[in-house]
């Protein structure tokens, strides 16, 4: 923060940086650090990495997509574990500054803030904010309480702290109306029953783990790409009889598999980084070779659920 808000003009650009398959995390530390920038320091140009164009863009405030200029670059790579996962070529930077909350594998930045128990990374971009007494713009309010409220399941994860209700709080003094923002996040179309109609009569269980899997056909009768065919995930959640439920999607462009992971008191993640991923303790996701290393997956699973 002191580079970024000292007197002097230490970088002609800021490019913000987030994981790829990005969630409401990552947009949401993304967007409000962009909010924050062009309007508390107008005088740097600020680029977005990575794909802006999902759908899911569509409830956070309007921006712009700038091209990268000529100057000297800071780069910060929000809620980004390790360097594979960065949506974006951060050579293009003179240093990196790393904010994220993931357990630490990769202190990739020259400059590493790194909490693992935050509930989000937006709750650390916030309270760094708070910190140094920002006055912030209702967009990057709204985008970083989205985020929060994204990663954190309206506060109900065991993440959520006291140090995460501050976080909020502060957000709450700029204009964000948490009504709209609600209802723009669980607000439902047809589309959407159609969906989960289709993922309630077409999931799988074995033994407490639940999942259902969308194939590169289904994927395009449904009318929705690889990215939105995990968002669903949840919908198996809440079930006394499944303690692990998952989203396994085709990723035809990569020839893989896609999982997202959760559970309910069993820590998935050492497992999912058995399979090319890894997470958080009760929300994970790993990559597939083939789907043949499914069952292997469900079997580390068990093991992890009866250990």
């Amino acid at each position: 923060m002191d580079i970024l808000l000292g007197k002097e003009k230490m970088y002609d650009q800021v490019i913000l940086y987030r994981h790829v398959n990005p969630d409401l995390d990552a947009y949401g530390s993304q967007l409000g650090m962009y909010w924050m920038i062009k309007t508390v320091i107008p005088h740097i140009h600020v680029v977005l990495a990575g794909d802006m164009s999902q759908d899911i863009l569509k409830i956070f405030p309007s921006f712009e997509v700038n091209e990268v200029k000529e100057g000297k670059t800071l780069g910060i790579v929000l809620d980004t574990a390790n360097k594979e996962r960065i949506d974006g070529d951060i050579s293009l930077c003179d240093k990196i500054i790393k904010i994220d909350h993931h357990i630490v594998v990769d202190s990739y930045g020259d400059i590493n803030i790194e909490h693992e128990g935050a509930s989000s990374c937006c709750e650390i971009v916030t309270l760094l904010l708070k910190e140094y007494y920002v006055d912030l713009p209702v967009e990057a309010a709204s985008s970083l309480y989205l985020g929060m409220i994204g990663d954190s399941n309206r506060f109900l994860y065991n993440t959520t702290t006291k140090k995460t209700f501050e976080a909020a709080t502060y957000l709450l003094r700029y204009g964000i109306c948490i009504e709209e923002l609600y209802q723009s996040l669980y607000m439902k179309t047809k589309k959407d029953l159609e969906l989960t109609k289709f993922i309630y009569n077409h999931y799988h269980e074995r033994d407490g783990i639940a999942w259902y899997y969308l194939s590169d056909e289904d994927l395009k009768y449904l009318g929705i790409e690889r990215n939105q065919g995990s968002q669903f995930v949840n919908l198996l959640a809440n079930v006394d009889e499944f303690k692990v439920w998952m989203a396994v999607t085709e990723n035809k462009q990569e020839s893989n598999y896609r999982v997202s992971i959760r559970s309910r008191g069993v820590a998935i993640n050492e497992v999912a980084s058995m399979f090319r991923g890894g997470g958080h303790a009760y929300a994970s996701g790993a990559t597939l070779e083939t789907l043949d290393e499914l069952d292997d997956l469900i079997e580390k699973l068990k093991e992890k659920m009866n250990g």
